[in-house]
């Protein structure tokens, strides 16, 4: 999602610049912001540990999705907070960008995802849903630390070098995505019989 860390944007913001100086954030704001990142890093690792342990046991993909959808669509849903963090000025990132991105995967959860059964058991959804959650388990982690004052490396260099394999994974999804609505296209409006691979 949207953020600047280094001028005090994101979600771990902890400054705010007001003539110049710059300043703490309010002790409920920062509260605040620790107790929504730490549930939203717990959120999104509790996904992860259940994607693992789905196919450890099932030793494939298919129903993953419908395996961990409730908690996806809650935490996923639940980031709307950013786009009303920014509109309050806690969090100092553009409200525009900031509902772009969480409407957009909003968008990917409820109404592709959810609405069309067919491709929950896609390579690509499964693939959104690790990129995501890398992505989001890192990103959270990053911001309650930086907003705890105590930023372990690790946790940094992750925020800033996951991104150059993440994020032309993440992009590789809607490719994938395109080309099976267009398969579904051919079916349902030319009545051509579309073989399915199965697994």
């Amino acid at each position: 999602m949207a953020s600047s860390e280094e001028d005090g944007g994101g979600n771990g913001a902890v400054e705010e610049k007001e003539n110049g100086k710059k300043r703490r954030l309010g002790a409920l704001a920062t509260a605040w912001l620790i107790f929504y990142n730490v549930a939203m890093t717990a959120g999104w690792l509790v996904l992860g540990i259940a994607m693992v342990r789905y196919y450890i046991q099932k030793g494939t993909h298919r129903g993953l999705f419908r395996s961990v959808q409730k908690t996806l669509k809650f935490f996923q849903t639940f980031a709307l907070l950013e786009v009303v963090h920014c509109a309050v000025g806690i969090v100092h990132t553009s409200v525009l960008v900031t509902g772009v991105q969480v409407s957009s995967r909003i968008f990917m959860v409820w109404f592709i995802a959810h609405s069309i059964k067919q491709i929950q058991n896609e390579e690509s959804v499964i693939l959104f849903l690790v990129v995501w959650t890398v992505t989001e388990i890192t990103r959270y982690s990053f911001y309650t630390f930086n907003l705890l004052n105590h930023l372990p490396y690790f946790i940094k260099w992750a925020r800033y070098n996951f991104f150059i394999i993440l994020y032309p994974a993440g992009v590789a999804v809607f490719p994938q995505l395109y080309f099976h609505m267009l398969r579904q296209r051919r079916r349902v409006l030319y009545g051509e019989v579309i073989v399915e691979k199965d697994d």
